[in-house]
């Protein structure tokens, strides 16, 4: 039962992050990348710093696991961000998908290398047919091209969510969900600001603002920034950081169905293929209790 919640709670992480690929094109009619991160992220901190003080939740954290959740902040959101906005520019959005798709690849070696996380076939041959089914979910745009830069930024971020991962895993052995997203967000803000004042600023400031971008960006914030990973911070717990990641390649199947629901985009018979290898494989690892 207390496995079938967490599962729950994996999938619904994975559904809040999906909603975001949907709602940043309405805020990108009028808001700059960096502008959508910093505002994301200071009004993430505000609510959750609210919620502690106003419910009494506070909880002390030690000068040298500040400077640790620091390091996690460092990774993602900030490091993550930075790579993928940036390399999503000079690829093409299939070739971005594989690629970002592979971070629960990377991330089974690296909680094996320095986690010590048991990796097994059958792991194995679901992140593979995970993959797969990302990858026919892509191929439905047959553009697959990019430049090296491109590449080079993508897999920035992919290391960049790998590492995230691996050091936020014993932080949440030790803290509640709420506390580390609380000063996960507002650390990423702190690395977000000088990026936003030297970048986007000037068109900011000038900018005429709009209420249904600024409404996206709130619910990105509430959703995405403060819900998934309030979700996903216990989800770490409970099952270790391959088998929590595994559920990430669930993003872009929940992103096809929102877009069909949301933006009325069709959906084609290669899709579905891809997101039943992509539900199928999670299933199946889902299954083993231990890795």
């Amino acid at each position: 039962m207390r496995q079938g919640i967490t599962y729950l709670k994996a999938a619904g992480a994975m559904l809040f992050w999906a909603l975001t690929f949907v709602w940043i094109k309405v805020a990108l009619a009028t808001y700059r990348p960096y502008e959508i991160v910093f505002l994301r992220l200071a009004l993430a901190s505000a609510l959750m710093f609210g919620v502690i003080f106003l419910f009494k939740q506070r909880e002390r954290v030690e000068k040298k696991d500040l400077l640790y959740l620091m390091m996690v902040a460092f990774f993602e959101p900030f490091l993550y961000f930075l790579g993928e906005a940036n390399g999503m520019q000079f690829v093409s959005s299939t070739l971005g998908s594989l690629i970002i798709s592979t971070i629960p690849l990377v991330t089974a070696l690296g909680a094996w290398l320095f986690l010590k996380e048991k990796i097994y076939f059958l792991l194995i041959v679901g992140l593979l047919v995970s993959f797969a089914g990302v990858a026919l979910l892509s191929f439905a745009e047959q553009d697959v091209s990019g430049t090296l830069k491109g590449i080079l930024l993508l897999m920035l971020a992919v290391f960049a969510g790998m590492f995230y991962g691996i050091t936020v895993r014993s932080i949440t052995l030790k803290y509640r969900s709420l506390t580390i997203v609380a000063w996960q967000n507002f650390f990423g803000m702190l690395y977000m600001l000088p990026v936003f004042l030297i970048f986007d600023w000037g068109h900011f400031s000038t900018l005429r603002h709009s209420g249904e971008g600024l409404l996206t960006i709130a619910a990105m914030s509430v959703f995405a920034s403060v819900g998934a990973f309030l979700l996903y911070t216990g989800v770490l717990r409970e099952l270790g950081v391959i088998r929590s990641n595994i559920f990430t390649n669930l993003i872009p199947v929940f992103t096809v169905i929102l877009a069909w629901l949301i933006l009325g985009q069709a959906i084609a018979p290669v899709q579905v293929a891809g997101a039943l290898l992509v539900v199928g494989a999670v299933m199946v690892l889902g299954l083993r209790r231990r890795v």
